[in-house]
């Protein structure tokens, strides 16, 4: 790895010990790793085949290293696949604990220990325990009551030793987050007088003006970090609207859907994940198909490795895989950007315990739906976008036809392939707008 970046010698060096272990332990590996010996490290990374999430649930017993008793059990929402669990070995805990807490030993602080308030998160399973500097105070979100205590933890003055007085970060999945921000707007908090200067988010996909309108309600940094169940590590975005960078105990990959061929630079394709060991040792992943759709900003060679733009869900979107590269027709991640700024779209808010009015639409589901069908001898391909008002479309004729082309001219300018065909009529694209009884809510997962 000469010539390399730090993080690449590092990952190329974990990745050997991943494969090694992963052989020694796993039956399910040793079969699948057998052709490839021996291995290299990064540059061999591609000669080892693609794991789908179906192949994780049904090896699940094989896959695995060691059959001790976890000490932590995760698991996926099953909204995008197979509901999954993943054991997580008290070896690993205890690394993981050990790893983090020497970091932080040897690490320069300067003040109190920062005061976060947590929004609890159930949908995953047991979290995995790391050492922070941060004291954390954990709070609720789901209800009125939940939302009213949380209001009275981020307004009051602590007297706790060697800790800030007042929180100044918060952080939950988007949902929590936007939810306790509808609420404390309906209930009228005073954001300017807020001590909370940091929102750390993760979970779903939020679009850029969304964290903006966060960023200025709070007055505060909006930080996003992308993570999945399956892997202990993930990216964190480098400014709104930025690059994600991954963290060094993954080894990140986008590779086309169909051949899984490497994509370069301003390509599109989807993600792989690899978890390293010794982070992860119970139920190691290898070249994990995430699912999700990427375009690459910068290769493998840049100072922090792989750096990628979130573009949507494979499932979710619409490619043209026939060629060597990938060609996006309609990708989830754009759509969904474009439909959340547009009022008239439905939406189902989440939370409605909250009481919390129209603010909740902060929180909920846009009403919407992709349909395709492939090119038949008797018409071109057809993408067909069913689009749920907040009023019946005969009502407001000229105001839907301005949406509809606006919406169309925005989609063209993110999607060159689509508006190119078109244009030369081998893709018939149609909006149609209809009541929103009509158009069942889209999770943007």
């Amino acid at each position: 790895m000469t010539g390399h970046p730090p993080v690449c010698a590092l990952r190329n060096e974990l990745l050997q010990q991943t494969v090694d272990w992963c052989r020694q332990r796993s039956t399910f590996y040793r079969q699948r790793f057998e052709d490839v010996e021996p291995f290299r490290g990064l540059e061999d990374l591609p000669r080892l085949p693609v794991l789908h999430r179906s192949e994780v649930v049904a090896h699940h017993q094989a896959l695995r290293c060691d059959d001790s008793l976890a000490a932590t059990v995760q698991h996926t929402t099953g909204t995008t696949g197979a509901f999954l669990q993943l054991y997580r070995s008290q070896a690993e805990q205890s690394f993981i604990w050990e790893f983090f807490a020497a970091q932080l030993a040897v690490a320069q602080h300067a003040g109190p220990r920062p005061l976060y308030v947590s929004l609890a998160n159930a949908y995953h399973g047991n979290p995995i325990s790391v050492p922070s500097r941060a004291y954390i105070l954990s709070v609720g979100v789901h209800d009125k009551a939940q939302a009213s205590q949380a209001r009275g933890v981020i307004e009051r003055q602590y007297d706790l030793p060697g800790v800030e007085s007042r929180p100044s970060v918060i952080t939950g999945t988007e949902r929590m987050i936007m939810a306790l921000t509808a609420y404390l707007e309906a209930d009228g908090f005073d954001f300017a007088a807020s001590s909370v200067k940091t929102l750390v988010l993760f979970g779903g996909h939020v679009p850029p003006s969304r964290k903006r309108l966060l960023a200025r309600m709070w007055n505060a940094r909006v930080k996003d970090s992308y993570s999945l169940t399956e892997m202990f590590g993930g990216a964190r975005e480098i400014g709104i609207g930025g690059p994600w960078v991954f963290d060094p105990h993954v080894v990140p990959e986008v590779v086309h859907p169909r051949t899984f061929a490497p994509t370069g630079e301003g390509e599109v394709g989807v993600l792989l994940l690899t978890s390293l060991y010794p982070f992860a040792q119970q139920m190691p992943l290898v070249r994990y198909l995430t699912g999700d759709l990427a375009e690459v900003v910068a290769d493998h060679d840049a100072e922090t490795g792989l750096q990628v733009r979130y573009v949507g869900r494979m499932p979710r979107s619409i490619l043209d895989l026939s060629g060597d590269t990938p060609t996006p027709l309609l990708l989830s991640g754009p759509l969904y950007e474009a439909l959340i700024e547009i009022p008239d779209v439905a939406i189902t808010p989440r939370f409605p315990d909250l009481g919390s009015g129209s603010g909740l639409d902060l929180t909920g589901d846009l009403h919407y739906a992709v349909d395709h069908e492939d090119a038949t001898d008797h018409q071109p391909e057809q993408i067909v976008l069913r689009l749920g008002l907040r009023y019946a479309p005969w009502m407001y004729p000229d105001r839907v036809e301005v949406m509809v082309r606006q919406l169309v001219d925005k989609l063209f300018a993110s999607h060159p392939a689509l508006a190119a065909r078109c244009i030369d009529g081998r893709l018939a694209f149609r909006v149609e707008p209809r009541a929103a009884d009509a158009v069942a809510p889209y999770d943007s997962k």
